[in-house]
């Protein structure tokens, strides 16, 4: 009876000896995800879609971290105690896309993935774009040109000049104006920072000096509450144009009582959860220009190739009155 457990044990070990290796546990990365900064509603809703990918790759250990001011220099702070911990992949949403490089080029040189979202950076490895340039610009332009006529006077409130999303969207603005919408005239461009404090201020100080005024576009989520506060109070609802990108919960009064008619964004859930899926494919090896990976359920997506590396786009949305309700971020 001993011969023959023994015989069995032995059979045993040969056959876990020649099992294959799949079934080990798969490896662990470890991601730190920043964005330009925190403690806004919007990346509140970013970070729920970060959440929600990371809850379904478990191997993925995602560390949300971001300076509360949207500074460059708090980034790279921020980055530098990063290495330290050497994750396997950082992807930031850069506030200044050169600034930022140094910092990006020390985390390579320590083994470290390097990813941008939001924000592109100058050094990155892949790049998760909020929305295509040229189509957001397009759905900017030409919603305002619906409210205020083929010739008008406009302005443009931006967060600021460095932040490399908003320099690539005015002028994706521009070239939609001077191409199809030459009329529209824009008076003057100003950062108001990512505050709607400052935006109120400026649209308010717009108001005073240009009286030919008919509309406005607001770049920032922070920033088109603000200006269609100051247009409301100043009793311009329906006079003055406003458009531009923000959350529909900070703009669903506003679309409501008609003081803004369109907001185009995209789902800032999406974008988060998009960019964790797009880590982790970045670090098994399966991103590559022209060929479609599956990003959970946002479905399949092809990375394009672009002048750095390589990058992805999520759709454009508009927001209405008529629809701002089917939407809760």
């Amino acid at each position: 009876m001993s011969r023959y457990l023994a015989a069995i044990a032995a059979t045993l070990l040969l056959t876990a000896a020649s099992l294959p290796l799949a079934i080990s546990a798969p490896p662990t990365y470890r991601v730190v995800v920043m964005p330009k900064l925190v403690g806004i509603s919007y990346y509140d809703a970013v970070k729920g879609g970060i959440d929600e990918a990371a809850r379904e790759l478990p191997q993925m250990q995602v560390t949300w971290m971001g300076p509360s001011q949207d500074q460059v220099e708090k980034q790279i702070e921020l980055i530098e105690k990063a290495i330290l911990t050497r994750p396997n992949l950082v992807a930031v949403a850069a506030n200044d896309p050169v600034a930022i490089v140094p910092v990006l080029q020390k985390a390579q040189a320590a083994g470290i993935h390097v990813m941008s979202w939001d924000g592109d950076t100058r050094l990155r490895e892949f790049f998760v774009n909020l929305v295509d340039y040229d189509d957001f610009g397009i759905q900017i332009v030409d919603g305002l040109e619906r409210e205020v006529g083929p010739k008008a006077d406009i302005a443009i409130l931006t967060t600021s000049f460095t932040a490399p999303n908003q320099s690539v969207w005015i002028q994706a603005i521009k070239r939609r104006i001077y191409a199809k919408h030459p009329g529209l005239n824009i008076l003057d461009i100003r950062a108001a920072g990512e505050s709607t404090e400052q935006a109120y201020r400026v649209t308010r100080d717009y108001l005073a000096r240009f009286p030919t005024l008919k509309g406005f576009i607001a770049l920032g989520v922070p920033n088109l509450p603000g200006v269609a506060r100051a247009v409301k109070e100043a009793g311009l609802s329906g006079k003055i144009a406003v458009i531009g990108n923000s959350t529909p919960n900070l703009m669903r009064g506003y679309l409501k009582d008609g003081t803004v008619k369109r907001v185009v964004l995209w789902n800032a859930r999406d974008h988060g959860y998009l960019t964790v899926y797009c880590a982790y494919r970045l670090l098994t090896g399966e991103l590559k220009p022209g060929v479609p990976f599956k990003a959970g359920r946002l479905g399949m997506f092809t990375p394009a190739k672009d002048a750095l590396s390589m990058e992805v786009a999520l759709p454009v949305m508009v927001f209405t009155r008529e629809n701002v309700d089917r939407y809760d971020f």
